[in-house]
C-alpha cells in the first residue's frame, strides 16, 4: 500500500513483498512487548497464565485477523477475508511446531499440555465446523437471497453466543482444575499495566490494517514470475494468513523463552476460537458496504473456503490427538505429532493453491 502511494506507476512484486515484511516485523516487535506485559498482568492481577494466554493474548493477537477480515470485506474482498481466517487457524497450529523447535532438545509441547488445553482445542474445532456448516447451508439455498441472508445472520449471532458460552465453560474448568490463583489473595492490581495493554492493542490493529491493505494490492498485482496475479484467495490463505499470525508466533515463542508453556498453548488454541468471531465481523462489514451476502456470490469461493476450513479442522484434530496420546517418540529431533502437522499443512496449502 505504501509503495503504491510512493511509486504509483512503478510498483514491483519485490517492493510489495518487502512492504509486507516491514509491516510483519513491526507486528512481531509489538507482539513481543505484549507477551511480557501479559506475563506481568498475570502476576499483578493474580490470574493463571493459561487463562491469560487463552483470553488476553489470544484476543489481542487475533485482532489482526479481525481487522483484516473487516478491511478485506469492506473493499469487496470477502473471499480473501474468509481464506485468511481459515488459513490463520491452520498456521496457528504450525506455531506448535515452531515452539517445539524453540525448546531445548526439541520434543513436543503437546506431550506436557494440561487437560484444559485439550478442552480449548476441542472448542476451536467445534466453532470452525460450525462456520463451515453455515457456508454449506447457504449454498443449499442459492436463488433464495432472503433465506441466505437469514442463515448468515443467525449463524453470525450463534457464533458469538457459542464463543461466550465456551469461554465461560473454559473458565469454569480452569477453576475446577485449580489453574486460577486465589483471587482473594493480596494484589496491587496496578492500572498502568492495563493502559499499556490497551496501547499495544491499538498498535496491533494499525499494523494489521497496513498488512491487509498491502495484501490486497499484492493480490491484484501481476507477479513477474507467473505473468498473472495470485488472486485474493491465494493471498488470503497463504500470505495474509501467515502475516496476521505473526503476533501468535512472537507471543508464543516469547512465552516459551520465559518457560510459560501454558500461556503459549492457551494463546494458540484461544486464537483459533477467537478467529471465528471474524465471521460476524465480515458479515457486518459486508452489510454496511451494500453486499447483502458474504458466504455466497461471485466474490466468494465456497468450495475452496470450506476445503481450507476442513484442513484447519484436520490440523486441530491432530493437535488434540497429540495432547491425548502424549508421545515421546521423535523424528529428526521433533515429536511425531509435529512432523505430521508439518506434512498436513504443506499438503493442504499445495492442494488449495493448485485449486486456484
Amino acid at each position: 500500500m505504501l509503495t503504491q502511494w510512493l511509486y504509483p506507476n512503478n510498483v514491483t512484486t519485490p517492493m510489495l513483498f518487502g512492504e509486507l515484511l516491514i509491516a510483519g516485523a513491526l507486528v512481531v516487535i509489538i507482539a513481543i512487548r505484549l507477551t511480557k506485559l501479559a506475563d506481568r498482568f498475570a502476576d499483578d492481577w493474580n490470574l493463571g497464565r493459561a487463562f491469560v494466554g487463552m483470553l488476553l493474548l489470544a484476543t489481542v493477537t487475533s485482532l489482526p485477523e479481525v481487522v483484516a477480515g473487516a478491511t478485506a470485506s469492506a473493499i469487496g474482498a470477502v473471499d480473501m477475508a474468509f481464506a485468511a481466517v481459515y488459513g490463520s487457524c491452520s498456521f496457528n497450529i504450525v506455531i506448535i511446531v515452531i515452539m517445539n523447535l524453540a525448546l531445548a532438545g526439541g520434543g513436543s509441547v503437546l506431550s506436557v499440555a494440561r487437560p484444559a488445553q485439550l478442552l480449548n482445542s476441542s472448542f476451536g474445532i467445534v466453532m470452525i465446523v460450525f462456520s463451515i456448516s453455515a457456508i454449506a447451508t447457504v449454498q443449499k439455498f442459492e436463488g433464495s437471497p432472503i433465506i441466505q441472508q437469514t442463515i448468515e445472520v443467525v449463524a453470525s449471532l450463534s457464533i458469538i453466543v457459542t464463543y461466550i458460552w465456551f469461554m465461560k465453560l473454559s473458565q469454569r474448568f480452569e477453576k475446577r482444575d485449580a489453574v486460577l490463583i486465589d483471587l482473594n489473595a493480596d494484589s496491587r492490581r496496578p492500572m498502568g499495566i492495563v493502559v499499556a495493554l490497551v496501547v499495544v492493542s491499538i498498535l496491533t490493529v494499525m499494523a494489521a490494517w497496513w498488512l491487509t491493505k498491502t495484501g490486497d494490492v499484492l493480490s491484484e498485482h501481476p507477479i513477474e514470475y507467473l505473468g498473472r496475479p495470485l488472486g485474493k484467495t491465494a493471498i488470503g490463505i497463504c500470505f495474509l494468513a501467515v502475516a496476521t499470525s505473526l503476533p501468535e508466533i512472537a507471543t508464543s515463542l516469547t512465552a516459551v523463552r520465559i518457560n510459560n508453556l501454558d500461556m503459549a498453548l492457551g494463546n494458540v488454541f484461544g486464537s483459533n476460537m477467537f478467529n471465528m468471531l471474524v465471521v460476524p465481523v465480515i458479515k457486518v462489514s459486508a452489510f454496511f458496504t451494500g453486499d447483502p451476502l458474504c458466504m455466497s456470490g461471485e466474490n466468494f469461493s465456497a468450495n475452496l473456503n470450506m476445503l481450507a476450513g476442513l484442513f484447519a479442522v484436520m490440523m486441530m484434530s491432530i493437535a488434540v490427538a497429540g495432547i491425548a496420546y502424549r508421545t515421546t517418540r521423535r523424528v529428526l529431533g521433533l515429536g511425531v505429532d509435529s512432523v505430521v502437522l508439518l506434512l498436513v499443512y504443506i499438503t493442504g496449502m499445495t492442494v488449495l493453491l493448485t485449486q486456484h
